[in-house]
């Protein structure tokens, strides 16, 4: 068993997370603006850099899993953009140190099927955020808090998988992953949930009912888990079919096919 930190631990998948994983027998170290070992605000560079030494100190230094999963969602875009994408970043960043003294290590991003499933979203943001411009992110997230939480998760799980393969990580023997989940019964979507629900071919879910925490809960412990050690640089859909239904046909692309796997004379 070993020792787990999760941001946003403190409700929704976060929660259910930490409950697992405490029933499998590990320590768990909860990171959230209340009810956690931590209290840290993950909207600012401070806050971030507090959460880290705070982590650090509880730890004693060395953990074997973490969950970056604190996320929200409006009323204000850029807060959203900071909370999910650079709060996110520098939390695995952060805690790359500790991981490295741990067994196993493991770390895992909660990105979103929104990523995918959001139309239309915008390159300059998208661009700001992978070229950590924090600033400019803000700037460019606009009004439209769904945009800027889709953008924000696609980022993420873009930043996954470029990082993920690098000498820091995998060459130093640490799994890096991402979950997409997709409606999930959390308090973040409990306004909305009956409206998503009824969206039809705009975001059509195949089992036809929201996902529960449990769920990814599930998930999150097996990628944690060395039955998961040859995941690496992974996005891993867990959406009741949405992603599926949209997109079915969009990987691989056809230039991608050609240029990556050319067909032989």
């Amino acid at each position: 068993m070993g020792t787990i930190v999760i941001t946003g631990s403190a409700g929704g998948i976060g929660k259910a997370t930490r409950e697992r994983l405490s029933r499998d027998g590990h320590e768990v170290i909860g990171v959230d603006v209340r009810d956690a070992e931590v209290i840290a605000d993950l909207s600012t560079p401070d806050g971030r850099t507090e959460m880290v030494g705070a982590v650090a100190a509880v730890s004693g230094g060395r953990i074997d899993g973490l969950v970056a999963g604190a996320g929200i969602t409006g009323p204000d875009p850029a807060q959203v953009v900071s909370i999910n994408y650079f709060g996110a970043v520098a939390t695995v960043e952060g805690l790359r140190p500790l991981l490295a003294q741990g067994t196993d290590s493991s770390a895992v991003a909660i990105s979103s099927n929104s990523s995918t499933t959001v139309v239309a979203l915008p390159d300059e943001l998208l661009a700001a955020c992978l070229d950590d411009d924090e600033p400019r992110a803000r700037e460019l997230a606009g009004a439209d808090p769904t945009t800027a939480y889709a953008t924000s998760k696609l980022a993420l799980a873009r930043w996954v998988r470029r990082t993920a393969i690098g000498s820091d990580w995998i060459g130093s023997g640490i799994r890096l992953n991402a979950v997409a989940p997709g409606l999930i019964d959390t308090p973040l979507v409990a306004d909305n949930l009956e409206m998503i629900l009824n969206l039809g071919d705009v975001y059509p879910i195949p089992q036809n009912r929201p996902g529960r925490p449990a769920e990814v809960a599930n998930l999150m412990a097996f990628l944690l888990s060395p039955d998961a050690s040859f995941f690496c640089g992974s996005v891993v859909f867990m959406d009741g079919g949405s992603d599926a239904a949209l997109n079915a046909d969009a990987w691989p692309t056809s230039n991608t096919t050609a240029e990556r796997w050319p067909a032989r004379d």
